[in-house]
């Protein structure tokens, strides 16, 4: 167990498996915090873009994510640190459960793996529901599993009495060295809904969610358990505030573009490490709206649709005549899109909706999605090119999503191969200067992927001149 003598840049919220309610708790924790007067930096463990859309509207701070199965150590660790700069303490929600990742066998793309690389203490939840003395078990196995990990002490989520939870902490602190910090009851009105792909997105909450969850945990959680944790409130702002990112060993480009990124209901799934790095890189980032905007925006070297829900808004994006039109002459005209995901299925024929209608997309590929029949492809991807798009770098990302390819006539021009019977993966696909992918690129370690689509915005410039 941990014991601080000093305070700590920050914690981790980890939980016992998906579902024990880390998430509320997060954020939570995360409004608690910054009403109090702390300036909190979220984190979210993992390829995750639904919690950390929450976080920020938590903390009005933008979140990052860590993932060590797509960024390196160092990487992961110079981002926190350039996250961190100006910021009091970091609350970081981990992935599903503590010691999930990316293999049955290591700690690769864990919570637990982030917890050792970063130094910090976890406070571990679990779901206390038909749960008695058991829950000590639970806890101490948790507990022995890796004894480099150091904890702050165990939540219960979802206790149902005040017996329930005496017996629980009777339990734990008889069987364990865990101390019990908090048990939360039940209240189904602070319950977050979800959908296919996890919770329903930050934007479609308001502001209350989230005092709720704040109120909840302030009359459950004494925070003075966190005694030695917490560092004191700094009003001052930090002097290193605003200085160059260090995970980026290149100076700024001196080239400066634009990009102009897909955003609203139906798109919202991009990194904020991604938006640093554009900007890093000289960028200039405007969004625009394919279901409510008319036109693409002026002035823009190039478009960026990024994953989300078209699916849910297919019949008002296919209504969006105008913006389509444009989207297809961009294209026709040798300009750069770049889409991921949801953005590639925009970038489709058609996309089938949950009631098998069908709906027209931007009909730059010829391929159709559809979301009838629902099957879930998950997991991590390192996508090699052919040779003729002249890239020799692999791509790192991951895929995640219930629709899949109705009809497709287009030959993919990356994979990735497996050894023994894994299939291989195949994915990328290329339509002039348009490039669609399934898999969800994480840009802030391919920097050979952006530097690749400036070459095509400059010569586009010269084109143009």
């Amino acid at each position: 167990m941990s014991n601080p003598s000093k305070p700590l840049p920050g914690l981790i919220i980890a939980g016992t498996h998906s579902s024990v309610g880390k998430s509320s708790l997060a954020i939570g924790l995360m409004h608690l915090l910054k009403r109090k007067g702390y300036k909190i930096q979220p984190f979210k463990v993992g390829s995750d873009y639904i919690d950390p859309g929450h976080h920020t509207r938590a903390c009005g701070t933008p979140s990052y994510n860590l993932d060590t199965a797509m960024t390196t150590p160092g990487y992961t660790k110079a981002l926190f640190k350039d996250a961190m700069v100006g910021k009091d303490f970091a609350v970081i929600e981990g992935v599903m459960g503590l010691f999930d990742g990316a293999s049955s066998k290591k700690d690769k793309g864990s919570t637990a793996e982030i917890a050792k690389l970063l130094d910090l203490p976890i406070v571990l939840v679990f779901d206390a529901r038909s749960l008695a003395r058991s829950a000590a078990a639970l806890i101490q196995g948790f507990l022995n599993m890796d004894k480099k990990l150091r904890f702050l002490g165990v939540i219960a989520n979802n206790v149902n009495s005040l017996k329930h939870e005496k017996f629980l902490k009777d339990a734990i602190e008889h069987y364990t060295p865990a101390k019990l910090l908090a048990c939360l009851p039940f209240k189904s009105e602070l319950a977050i809904p979800s959908r296919h792909l996890g919770l329903v997105q930050g934007i479609e909450r308001s502001k209350n969610t989230y005092k709720k969850w704040a109120d909840h945990i302030e009359n459950h959680f004494d925070l003075s358990k966190l005694k030695g944790t917490l560092p004191a409130i700094n009003k001052k702002i930090s002097k290193t505030a605003g200085k160059s990112p260090g995970r980026w060993k290149i100076p700024k480009s001196p080239k400066p573009f634009t990009v102009a990124i897909a955003k609203d209901q139906a798109f919202q799934f991009v990194y904020q490490d991604t938006l640093d790095l554009f900007q890093h890189h000289g960028g200039k980032i405007i969004y625009f709206s394919p279901m409510k905007d008319k036109h693409l925006p002026l002035n823009a070297d190039w478009l960026y649709f990024p994953g989300g829900y078209p699916e849910l808004h297919s019949k008002t994006l296919s209504s969006n005549q105008s913006m389509l039109k444009d989207i297809k002459k961009w294209n026709k005209a040798g300009r750069l899109i770049v889409a991921e995901c949801g953005g590639l299925m925009y970038l489709g024929k058609n996309i089938k909706d949950t009631s098998g209608k069908s709906h027209k997309m931007a009909d730059i590929y010829k391929f159709s999605t559809t979301i009838k029949q629902k099957r879930l492809i998950l997991g991590y991807r390192e996508l090699s090119a052919s040779n003729s798009i002249g890239i020799t770098k692999n791509l790192k990302g991951h895929e995640f999503h219930y629709s899949k390819f109705e009809k497709n006539q287009e030959k993919p021009l990356w994979n990735q191969i497996f050894s023994g019977k894994q299939p291989n993966i195949q994915d990328g696909f290329r339509n002039m200067n348009s490039f669609a992918f399934y898999t969800h690129i994480y840009w802030g370690e391919n920097l050979s992927w952006l530097k690749f689509l400036l070459k095509i915005v400059a010569q586009q410039k010269k084109i143009n001149k």
